[in-house]
Order: structure tokens, then sequence, then C-alpha cells
């Protein structure tokens, strides 16, 4: 069956910074995927310029320090013993040399910060977008299912013969709005074309949708007189009489293969990726209850917080639609292939970088340079986060950090070219003032 996809947004769009730009993005792009690689790139390109002082500012450090040496080991060689003195001498070669340690660590400091902030906003960023689509997609669901299975109403006076069978089709009527048609055949042949033009209702709220699960879903269920006392004071979903249609289990097979027909046509998925709107891990690609549940709930009004405490109509209606899915083969969302590049990449990404710049300082400098130390530590912290981060949150953040990742490795020879001629410029410009002239002319 041909599902007419139309998403309708029955709940607000996230609107904050990054997911507006997110959003915008995967409005022009058609597709969450490239939004992001997108966003991960000009974050990139913008984060080289603060990198490209940053290591302007590093290589100047390592030149002060590398003319200061010298003088820094005589002076404690000479004052070992004597702390005040080896402090003020030690801080009159700061001064001989304007040395600022503050002011060459304050780039640095800058640019972390500002790296953090990004990555800990965009993350919370990207997850609100996932939950959001993942929500979205399910309301839609439950709506088809609900709408679906109220086409009972409508058959309440028609006859049910052996054969018989339902033909749906969801359209989008001359008033451009979504319509179920139905039509009634006896085997092959139509028995009466367009019996119903039901015009799709978004309305619902998850209490309207139980009471007809209770109509024309689920059968009678015997009354349980040892809790009947319990619950005295917490509102009861009332008892709703079960009605027998003749159509019942027909329209309930249409509400359960057009949502699963939706599900799959809708799904966004990233190569061998499935949902990227969840994590990229061996689990199943569907959403769960609780996660349906922790996002729907931040939009219940008081009373339907209150009747959702006692009577879970979420979760009863969810476990109907899921029903739609047994015995379907939804695959694995993935197999942590993005947590390792996530973790392998980030690790490159700054083992690169730095191999650049000391490449460039051992070119520049002589022998008896300081050797700067390797940042091994950070190598192994960071690697370290960025897997926990792409293992435990959505796929969306994971190709975030691997399109950022690999934009900044193809970006380490630029920034280090264009560090390295602002560097030789920056020296012509000092050996033009150090130049004396000579007046050689007589003097009277």
């Amino acid at each position: 069956m041909d599902f007419v996809s139309g998403l309708l947004v029955t709940l607000p769009q996230p609107a904050g910074f990054w997911e507006s730009i997110i959003n915008a993005f995967g409005g022009v792009n058609g597709t969450y995927i490239i939004a992001v690689i997108i966003l991960a790139l000009l974050i990139r390109v913008v984060l080289s310029f603060f990198d490209i002082f940053n290591k302007k500012v590093s290589m100047k450090t390592n030149e002060i320090n590398t003319k200061m040496k010298p003088e820094l080991d005589a002076i404690r060689a000479k004052y070992a013993n004597d702390q005040a003195t080896l402090q003020k001498k030690t801080n009159d070669i700061y001064k001989k040399y304007q040395f600022n340690m503050m002011g060459s660590c304050l780039p640095m400091l800058i640019n972390l910060v500002l790296s953090t902030v990004i990555f800990l906003t965009l993350w919370s960023s990207l997850q609100t977008v996932s939950n959001y689509n993942i929500a979205s997609q399910y309301q839609e669901m439950k709506y088809t299912y609900a709408n679906i299975i109220e086409i009972n109403d409508y058959l309440l006076d028609t006859e049910f013969s052996e054969g018989d069978n339902l033909v749906l089709n969801i359209t989008i009527n001359d008033e451009g709005k979504k319509v179920i048609n139905v039509d009634l055949y006896n085997g092959e042949i139509p028995i009466k074309p367009i019996l119903i033009e039901h015009e799709f209702k978004t309305d619902w709220s998850n209490e309207n949708i139980y009471y007809l699960l209770q109509k024309y879903v689920l059968l009678p269920q015997p009354d349980n007189e040892e809790t009947a006392d319990e619950t005295e004071e917490t509102p009861e979903a009332p008892k709703i009489e079960y009605i027998d249609t003749g159509f019942n289990s027909l329209v309930l097979t249409l509400a359960e293969n057009t949502v699963k027909d939706y599900y799959l046509q809708t799904q966004e998925g990233f190569l061998w990726i499935k949902n990227i709107y969840k994590a990229e891990s061996p689990q199943s690609p569907l959403f769960t209850e609780n996660e349906i549940k922790n996002y729907l709930s931040k939009y219940y009004s008081g009373e339907e917080a209150e009747l959702e405490t006692a009577n879970d109509y979420e979760g009863k209606i969810f476990q109907n639609i899921i029903a739609s899915f047994e015995g379907v083969d939804l695959g694995l969302n993935g197999y942590y292939i993005l947590t390792i590049i996530a973790a392998l990449s980030s690790f490159f990404a700054m083992w690169f970088s730095n191999f650049l710049i000391r490449k460039t300082n051992n070119a520049q400098k002589d022998d008896k340079a300081p050797k700067q130390k390797q940042p091994w530590a950070m190598y192994i912290i960071m690697p370290i986060i960025m897997a926990i981060f792409t293992f435990m949150y959505t796929s969306l953040f994971a190709i975030y950090i691997i399109a950022g990742q690999l934009a900044s490795i193809a970006l380490s020879p630029i920034t280090t070219l264009i560090v390295n001629k602002w560097t030789k410029i920056s020296e012509n410009k000092n050996k033009d003032k150090s130049i004396v002239e000579v007046d050689y002319r007589r003097k009277d």
C-alpha cells in the first residue's frame, strides 16, 4: 500500500541557537545528515582562525624559551639554594625577553573554552533534535493508527460477509487536507467504492485514543476484585463497552500495516545505520517506550500528566502500535563503528597537528632548543571522551564529531603553512628594525 507521507508537526520544534541552524540546513538539504556535516565543516573553519593564532603564539613562545634556556639553566645552577634570588633573576630574564606566562597560555585557554562550549551545546542540541524527530514520527504513527481504528464508527451498520475485505488509501484532497479512503471488496470484486472518506484528525488526546482502543480493539478483561479498592483516590479510565462491527480485525490489520509502512518509509538512515537519531549500536533502530514517554511527557498539561500517572495511556497505546512490528526484522542500528572511528580520528587529529608543529620547530631551531613534551595524556583522554559520547548518544553527534575531526586533519597543513608565513613576515620586520643606519658624513 502506498502511504502518503506528510508528517504533521504536532510538537513544538526545538528553537534554540544550534537547533535553528540545524533545522534550517536540514530544510534546505532535505536531510539532517548533510546539515550536520556542513555545520561541522563551518565550525572547523571558524575555529581554524583561533587555531592559527594559537599556533603562532605557541611557536613564538617556543622561540623565546629557546633563547632563555641557557640563561635560565645558569641561574638555576647558581641559585639552586636561594629561591628568592632565583625567582627574582628568573623574572628579570622574563622581562628581558618580554615573556609573559599568562599571555602565552591565554590563546590556548580561549581556544579550549570555546571548543568545549561548542562541543557541549551542540551535543545537547543534536540530542534534542533527535528526540524531536523520533517523537514526531511516533506521533504521526499514533494519529494514523487512531484515525484508521475510528473507521469502525462508519462500519457499524455495514453488513459483513465471508470474504469481505477493506482496501485503504491515504490521499490529499482538493483542499489540501489528508483523508483516508476506504473501499469494500469481496475478494477482488469492489462492492462499495469509496465506502468511507474520513478526514485525518490530529487533535487526539491519549485518553480519546485509549477509549477508541477499548471500543474496537481491546477485548474485555475480567475484573480484579482484589485490587478494586486500592485506587479509590486515583482517577481511573472509565470502562468502554467493546463493540464488534464485524470488521474489527480487518481494520486493526489495516492500522498495523499502515503505521509499519509509514515507519519504514520515513525512517532516516545513513550507510549501515538504520536510524540516525539513535546511538549506533547493535540494538533495534525502533524507538522504545521509555524514549517516547520521556520526550512527550515534557508537553503534558497538568491534567494530562495526572491521567498518565494514573492510567499510563501512552504506554498502553504504544504497546498496541508496537504490536504492528511483530515478526518484522528491523535489523540492528549499528556495530559501534562510529565510536571506533570517532576515537581514532580524534587521536590522529591531535597527533597530526602536533606533528606539524614539531616538524616546523625542528626545521627552524638548532639542536639546543628545548624539546616539547608530547601531550600523551590528551592523546588518551580526548579519544575516550569522544568514544563515550558517540557510544551513548544520537548518531547525528557521532557524525558531527567525525566530520569535524576529518576537517581538522585536512585544515592542519593549511593552518601550519599560514603560521609559518606569518612567522617569517614577523621575523623579517624585526630584522629590518634592527638594522643600524651609519652616517659617514663629516661632522663639523
